[in-house]
């Protein structure tokens, strides 16, 4: 399958990288419906899990944002449909079946634990991003995809590039990537990646289907992160109720995900250096307080009121 491949980053407990891989014909299918919840939530300003700071419209949108975040990662149609909310429209109740066949779209989770301190001989920090990101798009490929699903990568977005105060360095990337697997492949094109801004406000931003596409990734990377512990406020706990469910499927190994409707729809793992050496594994959840854990009321966690 053809997918593009949206980045974002977070730097609470760590370097993470989010890779949100869409496949390129259900772009406008997902922001279709990205773009009723803004209509319901009466929101259309840029979004991600800093604008949440409290249970309004932002909240509704994000949260709605969400949950189709995870409905299009679902793998397979088995089983029952996925709940979706539209944000504050009439009912406040869960949609279903808004997506009739499966998207199949996927999540790479990659953190550096030591938010790149470690790495030496690289010529400036946005070097040091890139290699992890090298390491952690060419992992996360070889573990979602297959022969019989096989990834194929036409566009890259990242979420601007005047804070790493030079653009993405298309070499560094996809250059130096060696050994993938025959089911993957990067398009070797000369204007693969765009790193303008995802504020679909500005003129020189990204496209606007895009900019919506980094800004759902920007809330699927924090709510991952704050589903494993590295959270910043209470309340993006209750937002990231409807990946909390993955996590908890994800953890019980790969017997449990591979009859999960979500079997090879998202990975998690980290990279870390010891004695110069790169270590990999699994990244551990840090113990989140029985008095903030999440009520398991889904209806009432989307709603801001």
């Amino acid at each position: 399958m053809n997918f593009e491949l949206y980045h974002d980053e977070s730097l609470i407990g760590g370097y993470w990288h989010g890779m949100l891989l869409v496949p390129v014909s259900a772009k406008y299918q997902i922001v279709k419906i990205l773009d009723v919840i803004r209509k319901n939530s009466g929101y259309s300003a840029p979004l991600g899990i800093k604008s949440v700071s409290t249970r309004n419209r932002v909240y509704d949108c994000a949260f709605a944002w969400i949950t189709v975040g995870v409905a299009v990662l679902r793998s397979n149609q088995k089983g029952a449909p996925i709940p979706i909310f539209l944000g504050k429209d009439k009912q406040l109740k869960p949609k279903y079946d808004l997506f009739y066949e499966t998207i199949g779209a996927k999540f790479i989770l990659f953190r550096e634990r030591d938010s790149h301190i470690q790495m030496t001989g690289h010529k400036d920090h946005a070097s040091r991003i890139e290699t992890t990101f090298r390491m952690g798009l060419k992992g996360g490929m070889h573990y979602l995809g297959s022969e019989e699903d096989p990834i194929r990568i036409s566009g890259l977005h990242f979420d601007g590039h005047k804070h790493h105060h030079r653009h993405i360095d298309k070499t560094r990337i996809i250059d130096r990537i060696e050994g993938l697997r025959s089911y993957c492949k990067i398009e070797n094109l000369l204007d693969i990646i765009d790193d303008r801004s995802s504020d679909h406000r500005k003129s020189d931003s990204q496209p606007y289907i895009d900019c919506q596409l980094l800004q759902l990734t920007d809330l699927l990377i924090g709510s991952f992160r704050s589903s494993l512990g590295h959270y910043t406020k209470e309340l993006h706990l209750k937002l990231a109720y409807p990946v909390q469910s993955l996590i908890s499927k994800y953890r019980k190994g790969y017997a449990r995900m591979r009859n999960s409707r979500w079997r090879n729809a998202f990975c998690m793992s980290e990279c870390y250096l010891d004695d110069g050496a790169w270590n990999f594994g699994t990244i551990e959840c840090e113990e989140i307080p029985s008095s903030v854990q999440m009520s398991l009321d889904f209806a009432n966690i989307g709603r801001s009121t």
